[in-house]
């Protein structure tokens, strides 16, 4: 995975640089340091834009009990188009317009969704509401594990304002209180 890593940043600085200096042949220096300039504030712009929407669609589904998977994801895609919007050269700044586009990057965000739902979460919904919050689960396993059972249903009825839970206190040797 290092290896990979370091041949893809190695590769992308080369691949800039050359086309860097090939556009700064052609169009001069100066000009081409304004059009790198300007993509860094429309992409910065484009960014916080996009991400507005994608912070409000993200709410939207958690209002609605709506896993937001491909919110999130799609906030991570625009993270990292900010970065390459904002790095100088015109190869990250084409990759970052590219994924900037909503629709491309919404089936971006599909395929990766599709390609790692396996090792994410099991699909569930989450809502919350005054009396409290509930979840459903349509993952089948043997594992056990405390978030695939429902609440009890005396704890909604209860809307005082506490929390109730147990506790076992555990006494330890080589952690004793004196």
């Amino acid at each position: 995975m290092l290896g990979r890593l370091f041949f893809l940043f190695t590769a992308m600085t080369l691949i800039e640089v050359y086309v860097l200096m090939s556009i700064g042949s052609l169009l001069g220096a100066e000009l081409t340091i304004g059009i790198i300039i300007l993509t860094a504030f429309a992409g910065s712009y484009l960014v916080r834009s996009q991400g507005v929407q994608t912070v409000q669609k993200l709410q939207a589904r958690l209002a609605a009990g709506e896993a937001p998977g491909q919110e999130i994801v799609e906030g991570i895609m625009l993270l990292v188009c900010g970065v390459l919007l904002v790095t100088p050269g015109f190869v990250t700044d084409a990759l970052g317009l590219l994924v900037l586009t909503p629709h491309i990057r919404g089936r971006l965000a599909k395929a990766i969704i599709a390609q790692y739902k396996d090792r994410i979460i099991p699909q569930s919904t989450f809502t919350g509401n005054a009396q409290g919050f509930s979840y459903s689960s349509t993952h089948s396993s043997s594992e056990s594990s405390p978030f695939q059972q429902p609440p009890a249903a005396d704890s909604q009825a209860k809307n005082d304002g506490a929390i109730e839970g147990d506790f076992v206190e555990v006494n330890r040797d080589d952690n004793k209180l004196n």
